[in-house]
């Protein structure tokens, strides 16, 4: 094959899906498909799945009110966070954010999005934020505004591969306000491991001012959730 119809047909099918590889779009409607959702019966305050609703429970996130997600951090879910973060497929932003809204409810009027920072040498590293990607396009969905009014401390190490316990330490002051925070925010990020990160995301939007906060996300890890490769 030629090296200009080789450049043709990347220039027409991209990457192919992320999860699969598939030639086609950046998430194929198999893998959509797979993706899954957490849906209900859940705890009411963090979102996590139990077998019957619950008021709250000991998966909530300290300092958060309502967070929910959209799936469960397994099938294709892990290869496409993978995708969108590591190998910068900026394009799986309106896929996955497709998967957020078609999932969760909006948030009520008056709700401000406020994405999850990443420091600045991570930034530049990556490029672009993911959460704020994911906002921007929750925010033309949900006719809701998005304020970037937290910014993340430099010498924060990365959170993965940290258990729960070290995610709490190493994130506790790793924020702090940028601008006047609203009073009600809802966080967006991309996968809530143990909550860590969003507490602490509260935790500095609270004392400034912050009345109420909640949180939207498009995978959650759940402890036994099968995390099986698609294709």
């Amino acid at each position: 094959m030629s090296r200009l119809l080789t450049a043709l047909l990347d220039s027409i099918i991209g990457d192919g899906c992320a999860a699969c590889h598939m030639p086609g779009p950046p998430l194929c409607d198999r893998c959509r498909w797979a993706i899954p959702l957490l849906g209900r019966p859940q705890c009411d305050r963090c979102g996590f799945p139990w077998p019957r609703p619950v008021p709250a429970c000991p998966e909530c996130i300290p300092g958060v009110v309502g967070a929910r997600q959209a799936a469960s951090y397994a099938g294709p879910v892990p290869a496409l966070v993978t995708a969108f973060k590591d190998h910068r497929r900026r394009a799986l932003a309106d896929s996955l954010a497709h998967v957020m809204r078609t999932a969760l409810e909006p948030p009520p009027r008056g709700a401000v999005l406020v994405p999850i920072p990443l420091t600045r040498s991570r930034l530049s590293d990556r490029g672009f934020n993911q959460a704020a990607l994911l906002a921007g396009y929750l925010a033309c969905s949900w006719d809701l505004p998005v304020h970037e009014c937290l910014a993340r401390d430099d010498s924060a190490p990365s959170q993965r591969g940290s258990g729960g316990r070290a995610r709490r330490t190493q994130v506790r002051t790793a924020f702090h306000p940028c601008g006047r925070p609203p009073l009600h925010a809802v966080l967006v990020d991309d996968v809530v491991t143990t909550g860590a990160t969003l507490s602490a995301a509260a935790r500095a939007l609270r004392g400034v001012g912050c009345a109420r906060v909640g949180a939207v996300a498009l995978a959650r890890v759940v402890p036994g959730a099968r995390r099986s490769r698609v294709g």
